[in-house]
């Protein structure tokens, strides 16, 4: 149960960035001070509500899927469901319902553990990208056959774009051993920052608010990061990991 609940702490942390950051990249450095807040709150809710929000409602799918049986859960997450509107809608409130209670319970099971997280600091970011979401790139394939993705011309061709900063994190958890001890372990890891900062078409749900920073851990799979955002680069910017005893 002490590993999971270790791994599942690992999943809240992240980092990254450049040796001159930009003035986003602070500001999101700053963002990611708040969210450590919840972490070393083990307020697990909180930590969910700051996730990036279509990444929230893929795991509450995935969550729904398994709950019921159903084989496909992305026909959910696109929309594409025979059933009504108002009936997609229910079940979408009561699977993120589900997930913030799955939530809400890993929280209490790390107090009843007794984990503790001394401290959580957020380093200088690593990396900054500028990323476009799929269906704006698809639309904007169809207007520019050489399919421009600089940075410059992303913006200057007010296509769909977010940013994404990665924050390097590091992370004391203590938590007591068979013996009555406390073990103690600092924890390196990163986590992404991602604020949607343009947005064409207002009738498109995606549930986040813009200009606000949301999080996704450093332990997503990035292939999965990349379903939201195709045009990320190959390689990313990562900050150095592991943990070390103290």
């Amino acid at each position: 149960m002490k590993h999971l609940l270790l791994l599942l702490l690992t999943a809240m942390v992240g980092a990254d960035v450049c040796a001159a950051a930009s003035a986003e990249a602070e500001s999101a450095r700053e963002a990611a001070r708040q969210y450590g807040a919840a972490v070393r709150n083990c307020d697990m809710v909180w930590a969910l509500d700051s996730m990036y929000p279509p990444l929230r409602r893929t795991y509450a799918d995935q969550l729904g899927a398994r709950r019921s049986g159903e084989a496909n859960a992305a026909r959910l997450f696109t929309g594409a469901d025979p059933e009504s509107a108002a009936k997609n809608k229910a079940r979408r409130d009561a699977n993120e319902k589900a997930l913030r209670a799955q939530y809400a319970k890993m929280g209490e099971a790390m107090k009843a553990q007794g984990v503790r997280i001394e401290s959580f600091s957020v380093g200088s970011p690593t990396g900054e990208y500028l990323a476009t979401p799929p269906m704006s790139m698809v639309e904007a394939v169809r207007k520019d056959v050489n399919a421009r993705t600089r940075a410059e011309e992303i913006t200057a061709a007010n296509r769909d774009y977010s940013r994404i900063v990665i924050l390097p994190t590091t992370l004391v958890i203590s938590m007591p051993g068979e013996d009555g001890a406390r073990t103690r372990i600092e924890r390196r890891s990163y986590i992404y920052a991602v604020r949607d900062e343009y947005i064409s078409d207002t009738g498109r749900v995606r549930g986040t608010s813009l200009k606000k920073w949301y999080f996704v851990d450093g332990k997503t799979d990035v292939n999965t990061l990349r379903t939201f955002f195709p045009d990320l680069p190959v390689r990313l910017a990562l900050p150095p990991c592991g943990d070390r005893q103290l």
